[in-house]
């Protein structure tokens, strides 16, 4: 999501061609359609500003639209390396034989999004990795530029922009979701903890509650609870892996904090209601892919007078992209500059 609010942040509407840098070809786009839900599409324009004393010499223009994932890691002076192409898409949306000038143009195209692929993926913060291992997917189009032939030779200009694509689920698959209860025993004394559900919009609603009770016996000798969510990453190349583990949330509870609670039956138990809260936080979306898996777990572990740190609870959950059941339609326009590469 931070690189599609990235894209979206340096947008123009259809009325204002700001010019980034002097630059005098551009997209604009908007990505139709929930994918997940409904066929999804990309609606876009390739837009030629060329003064009319210097127009672009051109002969034909490709636009392309393309998918591709990769993952990379180091094992000392090895490199596992790999890389799937998802998709690639071509429209030809300008091929004139005698007029090699254009000015001012518009040029519209249009691509439907495959409904299998995954969401992009940006890539995994390097100092989790010492700048040794890389995973990303993305999506991009790109204008391939074909110049009337030079001395037998003829040359290309590259425009080319990054195509952030959200997979998305229904709204009413994180509603109507079974609460778990996981409980345990440690030296006689019973924990339990409930998940109201596993599964989490991370742009919507966006907070993981998690009251854990405990019996009253145990509780002289806790120092403190912490509760912690994790985001992480299997990259895999052929039968290879590698695991790479981010801890997006932390909080420790001292013992001070643990409320009281008795029930109808006289028994008295202990009370703690922890909340983890997603807004904010650079968190990818749970996904099983060829090259990588991600995925999200929550720990609960406790410390005890004169023992170290015992886990007592893990639970993997899924963060995903939610959208309300009414909505028919998503439209996303973006308009982007970019560099031109030869």
């Amino acid at each position: 999501m931070e690189d599609y609010t990235y894209l979206l942040s340096k947008q123009t509407s259809e009325d204002d061609y700001y010019d980034y840098n002097n630059n005098k070809l551009y997209f604009t786009y908007k990505q139709q359609g929930c994918l997940g839900i409904q066929q999804s599409r990309i609606n876009g324009t390739f837009h030629v500003r060329y003064p009319t004393n210097s127009p672009l010499k051109v002969e034909k223009i490709d636009i392309i639209f393309s998918g591709i994932g990769m993952v990379q890691w180091n094992e000392g002076d090895k490199i596992n390396y790999a890389e799937t192409k998802y998709f690639e898409y071509s429209s030809c949306v300008y091929n004139e034989e005698e007029n090699h000038l254009l000015s001012y143009s518009d040029l519209p195209f249009e691509f439907m999004i495959p409904e299998n692929i995954p969401s992009s993926i940006l890539s995994i913060p390097s100092k989790l990795t010492n700048h040794l291992s890389k995973a990303r997917i993305y999506y991009s189009i790109k204008a391939i530029i074909t110049k009337p032939k030079n001395l037998l030779k003829k040359s290309k200009k590259i425009v080319e922009i990054e195509c952030p694509i959200t997979k998305y689920v229904q709204q009413k698959e994180i509603e109507n979701q079974n609460s778990v209860i996981l409980t345990k025993k440690l030296d006689n004394y019973e924990y339990s903890i409930l998940f109201d559900k596993t599964k989490f919009d991370q742009n919507y609603n966006n907070i993981i509650n998690l009251p854990l009770s405990i019996e009253k016996g145990i509780l002289k000798n806790i120092k403190k609870i912490q509760i912690s969510l994790k985001e992480n990453y299997l990259l895999k190349v052929g039968n290879k892996t590698h695991l790479i583990k981010n801890v997006l949330f932390k909080k420790v509870i001292n013992k001070e904090k643990i409320s009281r609670i008795e029930n109808n039956n006289n028994n008295i138990k202990y009370l703690i209601n922890c909340k983890l809260c997603l807004y904010g936080k650079r968190i990818h979306n749970s996904v099983k892919t060829d090259l990588i898996n991600i995925w999200h777990q929550v720990n609960i572990d406790i410390s005890l007078k004169g023992r170290r740190k015992i886990r007592i609870f893990e639970k993997v959950i899924d963060i995903v992209s939610a959208i309300n059941n009414d909505i028919n339609v998503i439209e996303s326009d973006v308009e982007e500059c970019e560099y031109e590469t030869w």
